[in-house]
């Protein structure tokens, strides 16, 4: 499955639910799907995009979906364990697991040596977790995450594609309209 098509389902079915994204490609692709205000790209915070969306799950009762990558949870696996301890019923986690460290230079990360993000999350308390390889399978798990409390924490299996151009993000800009967008 390619992280841009699924990106794209994901942006479908969210509706107006704030959505927090991983650096790089995960934001490009995000923004090139459909920009909208409701989207918090993190610019220059590598590893912190679950925890950002922990932090927006627990401040509000909205839904709220972080879409991260392997390479970014491995870096910050204590947020995890701290989705686990808090149980947010409002927070769904997609990590977009292709296996590698794309961003710097296609390294293999761990989930291609055996880490199961799934079990990790699942071995930390999250109760709804689950592994897809697919976009039909991504779409029926993501629109029960959306029907039902969490927190849900769903690995996608992805492919990496030829990457599209670097999304014109402004971070200042991209704070205001987040907060602007929780206050109306």
């Amino acid at each position: 499955m390619l992280r841009f098509e699924a990106t794209q389902l994901i942006l479908q079915q969210a509706g107006n639910r704030p959505i927090v994204s991983n650096l790089g490609p995960t934001t490009d692709e995000l923004w090139h799907a459909g920009h909208r205000d409701r989207t918090f790209y993190p610019s220059g915070r590598l590893g912190l995009c679950s925890s950002i969306a922990l932090g927006m799950g627990l401040a509000t009762d909205e839904q709220v979906i972080a879409l991260d990558g392997d390479g970014s949870l491995l870096m910050n696996m204590g947020t995890i364990a701290t989705i686990g301890r808090e149980q947010p019923k409002n927070l769904i986690v997609v990590v977009w697991d292709n296996e590698e460290r794309a961003q710097t230079g296609h390294q293999a990360s761990h989930t291609a040596k055996g880490t199961d993000l799934a079990q990790v999350a699942a071995s930390c308390g999250i109760r709804h977790t689950t592994t897809v390889d697919n976009l039909e399978d991504l779409g029926s798990v993501f629109a029960t995450a959306l029907s039902q409390e969490g927190p849900w924490f769903i690995v996608a299996k992805i492919e990496e594609a030829e990457y599209l151009p670097v999304a014109p993000i402004e971070p200042e800009l991209t704070i205001y309209r987040m907060r602007v967008s929780f206050r109306k």
